[in-house]
């Protein structure tokens, strides 16, 4: 026996389509999975991990044991080497810089290059358990040579998630470096678009902005846009703009620059609180701590270690001289990535 039209719904989705067809929209953000999120870097570390530089960025290797000898104050520092002899050279290497074997962990994996941060992991929680992400890593779309080799690097979230027992969730048809992400743990993501655009060339933003909320579930993504043409990342948000708590973006304060400038705008129309900075913003929040790139002048850095303590109170400001990483086109936090210790 026919049954009676359940007309209520009916014209409900009636009113609902003819709406969609008549109110002009904009491209929407996906409806993102709430139970998801990033952890900020502010929040609690189980670890740093590092890539120990090999012989073509041997000049590195004195920063490195700057940053080593700092973190491992505050929290382990998980360091990974090609091989047991580059790790047995690099040992009394460390120890003539002070670096103490205690907080110290060593782990042997093919890698191709130091800067960790790019090719590592991304963690993502749902308020029960963590787990990896791992993006395609393709040593920066090309920019630094043809010739930069880069498969063992796309592996290295996997040998880590095997190393900590983590489930590895796979994204291999996206290629995302993390140095072009910056989260406030509650929802907001701050990215680079000129870098996702050459990375994942054709795809519209919207389509950029799906994946992007579906698998770390955001609700807000603020865009900037333009890089300096010579900055082989293509901009990399973790040079330009970086958040100290929820609501407040320190943004770069680089005289002349419109990708700044704008950005500082757009962050201000979401509602966030902008503080600029006059430095390099590429530095790692810990346990307790945060390493800042030094500008190579004490009166300069005295300001920005001063500006960073009312930013970071509660945490130790240490400037370290990490020129040859800037030299090489990153800083402190392009060679360090931060394992969450909490959902």
């Amino acid at each position: 026996m026919p049954r009676k039209p359940h007309w209520p719904i009916l014209i409900a989705l009636f009113v609902s389509v003819l709406a969609g067809c008549v109110i002009p929209r904009g491209p929407l953000m996906p409806t993102p999975n709430l139970a998801l999120r990033v952890p900020a870097e502010w929040e609690s570390h189980a670890a740093t991990w590092m890539q120990w530089p090999g012989q073509w960025e041997a000049e590195m290797r004195p920063a490195f044991a700057d940053i080593i000898r700092v973190v491992q104050d505050y929290e382990p520092v998980h360091l990974i080497a090609r091989s047991s002899s580059e790790q047995q050279a690099a040992q009394p290497f460390l120890a003539a810089r002070e670096v103490s074997g205690d907080n110290l962990s060593w782990h042997i994996a093919p890698i191709d290059n130091a800067w960790l941060r790019d090719n590592g992991p991304v963690y993502v929680a749902d308020g029960s358990k963590l787990w990896i992400q791992n993006w395609r890593f393709d040593a920066w779309g090309g920019n630094f040579g043809d010739d930069i080799p880069y498969a063992n690097d796309n592996e290295i979230p996997v040998y880590i998630g095997q190393q900590l027992g983590m489930r590895v969730e796979d994204h291999q048809d996206y290629v995302l470096e993390k140095g072009n992400l910056e989260f406030n743990g509650a929802g907001t993501l701050v990215l680079n678009w000129d870098c996702q655009d050459d990375r994942n060339p054709g795809l519209a933003q919207a389509e950029h902005e799906a994946i992007l909320t579906a698998a770390f579930g955001v609700s807000q993504i603020i865009w900037a846009y333009g890089h300096d043409s010579e900055d082989g990342t293509t901009g990399h948000i973790d040079g330009t703009a970086r958040f100290a708590d929820p609501q407040t973006l320190v943004v770069a304060d680089y005289e002349g620059s419109a990708t700044e400038r704008e950005l500082a705008i757009a962050a201000a129309e979401a509602g966030l609180t902008v503080v600029r900075y006059p430095g390099n913003p590429n530095w790692l929040v810990g346990n307790g701590f945060v390493g800042a790139m030094a500008s190579g002048d004490r009166s300069t850095d005295a300001q920005l270690k001063a500006q960073l303590e009312s930013l970071f109170p509660d945490r130790d400001i240490y400037m370290i001289d990490a020129s040859t990483i800037a030299d090489a086109g990153g800083g402190i936090h392009c060679v360090t990535n931060d394992q969450p210790a909490s959902v």
